[in-house]
Order: C-alpha cells, then sequence, then structure tokens
C-alpha cells in the first residue's frame, strides 16, 4: 500500500469516527424524556419571552387589591422585570412603601413579589445600580394602579368607620354621610405634582382630619383637608405616616357641614 492510499485510508477512518462521535454526542444531549436544568436565576428571567406575564396582582392589607391584565401594561411590566438582574452584590436595605402582590406568567406559573429599593421574587433579590430607574418606575406603576381615588373611595362604605374632625370638634359619621364623602372623592381630581402640593401646603395646619378605620376599630388611611381643597392622603397603619397620594375635591364645603349638622 503506498503512502498516499494510507493517507486516504487513514482521512476516511477519521471522518468515520467523527460522524459516530457527533451521533453518539447529539443521541445524549437529546435524549427522549431527560430534563436539562437551569439554575442561573438570572438567565431564566432573560429568557422569558417578552409579554410572558398574563397577570400582575397588588395585594395590601388594607387597601382593595387590584389585578393588572391589559396586554401593553403587562408587556411594559415585563421589559422592567428583564432589565433588572439577579444582584451580585450589596443592596439597599428596607425602606417603607413597599408594593408587593403576585405575578402569574403564560407557563402557568407564578411568583410572589414585592418591589421598594430592590425587587424580590420568591425571596430571590434583583438589583443592580444600573437599574435603579427601572425599579422606581415598576414601583411607581404598581403604586399608581392601587392608590387611586377610586380604591381611595371604596373605604367609605359600610365596613369602616369614619371620624371628621377640625381639631376642636370631631363626630363619627352615619353609613349616609359616609356616601357623602365617598361620592365627593370619586368626583374628585387626582394632583401629579406632589411636590407643588407639598409646598403650597407645608407651612399650613389642615383645616379638617378625616380617620378611617375598620369595624374593629384600627386605623386605615387619615385624609388631611387643606382649606385650598387639596387632599392628602397617608398611610394611618404604617410608620412614619407616609404620603400616598393628593387630589382635589369640594371636600371643605361637605366636611363643614357635616359637622355643623353634628352640633
Amino acid at each position: 500500500m503506498t503512502s498516499m492510499e494510507r493517507r486516504r485510508l487513514w482521512l476516511a477512518l477519521y471522518g468515520v469516527a467523527m460522524v459516530l462521535l457527533s451521533g453518539w454526542i447529539l443521541s445524549r444531549l437529546f435524549a427522549p424524556g431527560e430534563l436539562v436544568r437551569i439554575y442561573d436565576r438570572e438567565e431564566v428571567m432573560r429568557l422569558r419571552s417578552p409579554a410572558i406575564l398574563t397577570e400582575v396582582t397588588v395585594e395590601d392589607d388594607c387597601w382593595r387589591n387590584i389585578s393588572i391584565t391589559d396586554p401593553d401594561l403587562l408587556f411594559q411590566l415585563n421589559q422592567w422585570l428583564g432589565a433588572i438582574p439577579l444582584v451580585r452584590g450589596e443592596f439597599p436595605g428596607e425602606a417603607p412603601g413597599k408594593i408587593s402582590g403576585t405575578f402569574y406568567f403564560a407557563d402557568g406559573s407564578q411568583a410572589s413579589y414585592e418591589v421598594g429599593k430592590v425587587l424580590t421574587m420568591d425571596g430571590a433579590v434583583y438589583y443592580s445600580k444600573r437599574t435603579e430607574d427601572e425599579l422606581e418606575e415598576l414601583h411607581e406603576c404598581l403604586s399608581n394602579r392601587l392608590y387611586t381615588l377610586e380604591n381611595l373611595a371604596t373605604f367609605f362604605e359600610a365596613d369602616h368607620q369614619v371620624y371628621l374632625t377640625d381639631g376642636v370638634e370631631g363626630r363619627n359619621l352615619s353609613p349616609e354621610e359616609m356616601g357623602l364623602l365617598e361620592l365627593t372623592i370619586r368626583q374628585g381630581e387626582l394632583v401629579d405634582d406632589l411636590e407643588e402640593v407639598e409646598q403650597a401646603v407645608s407651612d399650613r395646619t389642615p383645616r379638617y382630619t378625616i380617620y378611617v378605620r375598620d369595624l374593629k376599630g384600627t386605623e386605615q388611611v387619615g385624609l388631611w383637608v387643606y382649606a385650598n381643597e387639596a387632599t392628602q392622603v397617608y398611610d394611618a397603619y404604617g410608620n412614619g405616616q407616609r404620603r400616598l397620594l393628593c387630589f382635589s375635591s369640594q371636600l371643605v364645603p361637605l366636611c363643614q357641614n357635616l359637622l355643623e349638622i353634628g352640633s
């Protein structure tokens, strides 16, 4: 056998061996019933396709829970989620004002979440300095769906107690009077520029204060009604009297009439 023939034979054997080896590797990779696990949670989140969210709930101990199913909004929420990586180092500590609820995905899975300075999903923390804007937008978007005038108005229904005071006199309101407050709040208008409102009322005392309690007497929200018709709503059951929203309405004359009726 000449050297040329030996060289051709060697190349042929090498080619057959490579084909057999490749076939064996492929058979191992795609064996029927074999499950490949990915343990990197950040990679799992990044592999989720856009619009994979099918529903997002926002849940609160006192405020009525809400559900988000609008496809465009879910797509935007999923974009923010995909941008926030699994934490790799230090991250900010806890802060008041966290929003929590549940994410529901198209594959049937779900994850409980909390979002504030960081995003927590099923116990895993997601955060990076470069995605603080996305975290803020995610928190603001969910907050704006929970803290609405429509949702605030539900506090003035039969399963609550309402106490109205001007700082000197005060009284508990009847269900009918609570209904008047509910109607007036629903007709109000949200104020987006909270800093402008803060400057307008920072050196003033509320003309009226409205406290909402559950039937056990636990305070839930407080409304500070100012003479200029601005009303600020505070979290009365948490720490620090956190402001939740501001709105303008005709609450001043209504509160005045309600106190006069009770005097």
